[in-house]
């Protein structure tokens, strides 16, 4: 459905040229979940926000490759093009809901303008709206459209966060480390709901995350990010089972885990990747 061809970006400051993807490709299938791994700074949140132009230019610049849906090139259609997509055909769930969703507009309001643009074929907006408040979750959504986001709860706010995402029923959902600002108990929520939405819906679903700990049993395949650069990618059960690059192992020892004991918590050596990223 979506293939990534050598796609690269550059930021520009001060009459310099810093690359922040470098010729990164890979491809997501109909129905698929791929989960794209590193940690801060690897150029995660660049790649997906680069797959239909929503970096600001300047200072962001694409000097490279292609994004492909269904065949289609993105990369080269008009503004006007580009808001066809956004949303309808590839929709976008961001780290921190309080700061996504307007503070002075109700569910309702945002929920309704989302299906008013993407889907004005719907007759009983209001309908709809409840509709998707109870696909992900939300108790007695008829009760919850009339609220503000200050009167939720950070997890329902990334519910309505996800169903403001798939009221316009896009082919692809891109979550940009949508667990970050939860405790672990509502991240574990959301994610079954990934997992429930994925199954009912049959789309395919983009996760930015930089913790291998919650992919295994999400996603199919993992695409592992460092310094801009594609290191490793393939199917989610071999990665993790028997990760090729030292980079990937070291994500996946920093992992903390449940009954291991008393042990200092790995953490990522830079000089020794350095070491081997000249090597390459």
């Amino acid at each position: 459905m979506l293939e990534v061809r050598d796609l690269t970006v550059k930021f520009i400051s001060e009459n310099e040229e810093f690359t922040v993807v470098d010729s990164v490709s890979f491809a997501v299938g109909d129905g698929e979940t791929l989960a794209v791994v590193g940690e801060s700074g690897s150029g995660k949140s660049v790649t997906a926000l680069a797959l239909t132009r929503l970096l600001p230019e300047p200072p962001a610049r694409i000097t490279g490759g292609d994004v492909l849906l269904d065949g289609d090139p993105l990369l080269t259609k008009s503004a006007g093009g580009l808001r066809s997509v956004r949303g309808r055909q590839i929709a976008y769930i961001f780290q921190d809901p309080a700061t996504s969703l307007s503070p002075v507009f109700s569910v309702y309001d945002q929920l309704g303008e989302t299906l008013r643009r993407h889907r004005p074929d719907v007759k009983n907006v209001r309908e709809e709206v409840i509709y998707w408040l109870d696909q992900v979750g939300i108790l007695e959504p008829a009760k919850r459209i009339r609220d503000y986001p200050f009167q939720l709860s950070g997890g329902m706010q990334q519910r309505v966060m996800i169903a403001m995402a798939l009221c316009a029923r896009p082919k692809i959902l891109v979550a940009d480390e949508p667990t970050t600002a939860l405790d672990v108990t509502v991240q574990r929520q959301i994610l079954d709901l990934f997992r429930s939405l994925k199954e009912r819906f049959a789309m395919s679903i983009i996760l930015i995350t930089h913790n291998f700990g919650i992919i295994r049993g999400l996603a199919d395949k993992v695409a592992v990010m460092y310094r801009g650069k594609l290191l490793e990618f393939g199917e989610c059960a071999v990665i993790l089972e028997n990760p090729k690059h030292p980079y990937t192992r070291a994500l996946i020892d920093c992992v903390p885990r449940i009954g291991a004991g008393l042990r200092r918590l790995k953490t990522i050596e830079r000089s020794s990747l350095d070491a081997h990223w000249h090597d390459q």
